[in-house]
């Protein structure tokens, strides 16, 4: 835990010097039709992101008011400039960057530095312009797990137990939906090379969810099974026996695009995560070799890719 939070607080401490990197219109073409675009657009709000979610976590762990303050002026600075996000993948990206200033927003709730006009700006800027496009995307693959997750997130924030409920439900809808009988996700298995990647990215926010979920109103939905036995733990477990050490017997696409596994890599930050929700002997002894685990990094930027399971042992802690 110490080791966990000196990185933690590295990262917030690097967030302190950031400035916030909001716009008006922001504009995030599709990765698959325009690459260079899509990375450009996204480091406008991967430093925000960062800064906001590891100074809010520095100070639910330190009560230094320099990283709640960091926390609000980041999410302060989208909430008071942003109108609109546009392109193809704008309520996508949104939605696995965006969720990481809720969750910042969640642990500084209580800051009594948020000034109310600024904690009623971020509400309006959520509801009216993220929601909207989140809960409008309209295919049923990894983009339906992150805006659920998102959703829940704002809705755990707002203590809205009424719309929490509603997501609820459709986080068991879609488990029972998404998965196949035997742990697959039918949508990302056909994703060529990065079907395996794509599994990941899938499962990543659905946990999340889960966890936000279970921590607001407590309903369980890392046991639930569906009528026909689709769970979350089939789908983990399906892929993990993958990532452990057999992609090459990977029964889709051959050649998938798997990382060197390390502390910053997926699918560590995940399975650290469930090795602690499920207490599975399997789980702990994959994620063990690489704690402290901070999370997937994007490579091409170096700052996390989203925001599912970043610092795992600090946020469960």
């Amino acid at each position: 835990m110490t080791e966990a939070l000196e990185l933690l607080l590295q990262d917030a401490g690097h967030g302190l010097t950031v400035s916030c990197h909001a716009v008006a219109t922001w504009r995030i073409p599709g990765f698959y039709m325009d690459a260079e675009g899509h990375l450009e657009a996204k480091r406008l709000m991967e430093p925000d992101a960062q800064a906001a979610y590891a100074a809010a976590l520095a100070y639910r762990y330190t009560g230094k008011t320099a990283y709640a303050e960091k926390a609000v002026e980041m999410i302060d600075g989208w909430a008071a400039i942003n109108q609109e996000f546009t392109e193809n993948d704008g309520p996508l990206v949104s939605a696995y960057l965006g969720v990481g200033l809720i969750r910042a927003a969640i642990w500084i709730k209580d800051y009594p530095g948020w000034e109310q006009k600024a904690r009623e700006r971020f509400t309006r800027w959520i509801t009216d312009i993220c929601l909207p496009a989140w809960a409008g995307i309209p295919g049923r693959n990894n983009w339906w797990n992150w805006s659920l997750y998102a959703q829940a997130a704002f809705y755990h924030f707002a203590d809205d137990n009424a719309n929490l409920k509603r997501i609820t439900a459709e986080l068991k809808t879609h488990i029972g939906n998404s998965i196949s009988a035997e742990g697959f996700i039918p949508e990302e298995a056909e994703r060529g090379q990065n079907g395996m990647w794509y599994h990941y990215f899938a499962l990543a926010p659905l946990t999340a969810a889960a966890y936000l979920v279970q921590e607001a109103i407590g309903e369980d939905l890392f046991h639930y099974t569906s009528s026909d036995g689709k769970s979350i733990k089939l789908a983990l477990d399906a892929l993990f026996h993958y990532v452990d050490g057999r992609v090459e017997e990977w029964p889709f696409t051959p050649d998938q695009n798997f990382p060197e596994l390390a502390v910053d890599t997926w699918p560590v930050e995940l399975y650290d995560a469930m090795a602690v929700i499920y207490q599975d002997a399997e789980y702990e002894r994959f994620a063990a070799p690489y704690r402290p685990v901070v999370g997937n990094r994007n490579s091409g930027s170096g700052y996390y890719l989203s925001y599912a399971w970043i610092y795992p042992s600090l946020i469960l802690d």
